[in-house]
């Protein structure tokens, strides 16, 4: 099985998204060591998804991405 993957910065992310939402994420989130994380695309979004994280989640879906990883060092893109 493959799946396919949107890279983006964590500049796209608030650190209180980091920081006090994905560690609770309702689907599947695994921190990317000490510089990242790696976000499942869930199927339909929670009530309480972060406006930072429902941009990153709705390009992921329109490109047809199963995850998105969030890296320091990766480019920040226009969304």
């Amino acid at each position: 099985m493959m799946e396919t993957m949107l890279v983006l910065s964590t500049a796209h992310l608030r650190p209180e998204t980091c920081n006090d939402w994905l560690p609770r994420a309702p689907f599947a989130v695994f921190q990317k060591g000490p510089c990242g994380w790696f976000v499942s695309i869930p199927d339909a979004d929670p009530d309480d998804l972060p406006p930072d994280l429902a941009e990153c989640i709705a390009q992921g879906r329109a490109l047809r991405c199963d995850w998105l990883m969030f890296d320091r060092d990766a480019a920040e893109l226009t969304i």
